[in-house]
């Protein structure tokens, strides 16, 4: 199984290539010497309660318009999973005023490109084209924000295509849901125990009704952030935002303590599986809190020192020096609510899951009683600089940093300052964050062992919660 994380592979001459386009004097084991280029945010807010940020980049008769819907997995409750998925591809499939794929057509045929994702706390659509297409874009957004046509044909044809997108990619993969066995254990009561794509019995059961309710409760204006970013007047754009969606009418709004908070976890949990893989694996997390947050900083640092690139502590222990994994990914997944910091690995033949589980707990122990070096520290710093150099290349990618900034991270002007908090980061919070997080009374496991009759059905064994 691969997971696929932004600029996880790039390597030095990544950054040092994004420095040179950006006009940045990068001397090497130097980030804190770096200022990024000064992100300027014009701030608009509708009557009907749509945020709006933009900003202005000349580079290219180009722009990226975005809408940022403040719903995702999180926002589902029990029985009534992967809507905010299902939207994303319901909202392309025509509105009272436009047929199905005609809003892209529109995209396509001015030369550019549309798309949308769903998180676990957001789903945003998205459109790059040619600079003089804003106000064919913002009607086409502000039509489909509150004029989406629900019908039963679109609502079962778009329910298969999910369906089928959930076998490609959970139940077809060898260890396609073993992350999700994870998290399902990993959470009692939080919706992130659930994968965004949902269940497909929870769709089947779904009714039009039901899902025209989900759509009138969080896409409306007061849910969400429009961006636009590039080569535009953004008085001028101010004035199209307002033509075109100062009509839309707000709707009502949700109450974010509705969503339910996960406790403390108070001990271990393994789960053992047995699927039709040649291979054991298994994977580990550990609950963190959320992004933005003080320990968040030290935290994302530690996962670069733990896991970015095959120079990474665990990587080099299992792949290199023990020999005992032939794939080893870990990766924190920071989100608005606390996630998980997780470790996968597939080991060698011959080689079980607990030997791979005790060679982690050997780099965290190193972790919570060693402090990292300045080396270590600096180039994970230098990673995060990559990190935040690459998303300023494109009008896509800025729109992309600027949309968390303001709907996750809940501060646009992040983008201008989150760099600061992670270079202020020293050893010792690194070890802090270690021993309050990486503890064992704090982990889920969940080991995977070759089924030996070669059927498809998992089993699972171990305390569920």
């Amino acid at each position: 199984m691969t997971f696929h994380f932004p600029f996880r592979r790039c390597a030095v001459t990544c950054l040092a290539f994004a420095a040179c386009v950006l006009g940045l004097a990068l001397e090497p084991a130097a980030a804190s010497s770096v200022k990024l280029p000064f992100t300027e945010i014009h701030q608009v807010k509708l009557d009907n309660g749509l945020s709006v940020l933009i900003v202005e980049m000349h580079d290219a008769p180009v722009i990226d318009v975005q809408v940022w819907y403040h719903v995702g997995s999180k926002n589902e409750v029990p029985g009534r999973t992967g809507f905010a998925h299902f939207f994303e591809h319901l909202m392309f499939d025509g509105t009272k005023n436009l047929s199905s794929n005609e809003l892209s057509d529109y995209i396509i045929r001015s030369g550019g490109t549309d798309n949308a994702y769903t998180t676990e706390d957001a789903t945003i659509f998205w459109e790059t084209v040619p600079s003089n297409m804003l106000p064919v874009v913002l009607w086409l957004e502000a039509d489909r924000m509150r004029n989406l046509d629900i019908n039963e044909k679109t609502f079962n044809n778009e329910r298969q295509v999910v369906e089928e997108e959930r076998r490609m990619r959970f139940d077809n993969p060898p260890y396609g849901t073993v992350v999700e066995t994870l998290y399902d254990h990993a959470y009692t009561v939080h919706p992130y125990r659930h994968m965004t794509i949902g269940s497909m019995g929870d769709l089947d059961r779904a009714s039009t009704a039901t899902i025209q309710d989900f759509y009138d409760t969080y896409y409306v204006p007061n849910n969400a952030t429009l961006l636009i970013v590039g080569d535009v007047n953004w008085r001028q754009a101010a004035t199209d935002v307002q033509k075109y969606f100062g009509r839309v009418k707000a709707g009502k709004t949700w109450n974010p303590s509705a969503i339910p908070q996960e406790p403390v976890q108070q001990g271990a949990r393994v789960v053992k599986m047995d699927l039709a893989v040649s291979l054991p694996a298994f994977v580990e997390g550990y609950h963190m809190p959320a992004d933005g947050t003080p320990d968040a900083y030290p935290l994302r640092l530690a996962s670069k020192i733990l896991s970015d690139g095959e120079s990474s502590r665990i990587y080099t222990r299992l792949i290199y020096d023990k020999q005992i994994a032939l794939q080893a990914q870990t990766t924190g997944n920071f989100t608005e609510d606390p996630n998980l910091f997780f470790v996968f690995a597939v080991m060698n033949g011959g080689h079980s899951p607990s030997e791979g589980e005790m060679q982690v707990e050997a780099e965290l122990s190193r972790l919570r009683t060693e402090l990292v070096s300045d080396a270590d520290l600096e180039k994970a710093k230098n990673q995060i600089l990559r990190d935040f150099i690459l998303s300023r290349q494109t009008t896509q990618s800025r729109a992309d940093e600027l949309g968390y900034a303001a709907v996750v991270l809940k501060d646009p002007e992040l983008v201008n300052t989150e760099l600061q908090r992670f270079l202020n980061v020293t050893p010792q919070d690194i070890q802090r964050v270690a021993k309050k997080y990486f503890v064992q009374e704090n982990k889920t496991v969940v080991e995977v062992y070759p089924k030996k009759d070669g059927g498809q059905a998992a089993s699972l064994s171990g305390p569920r919660r």
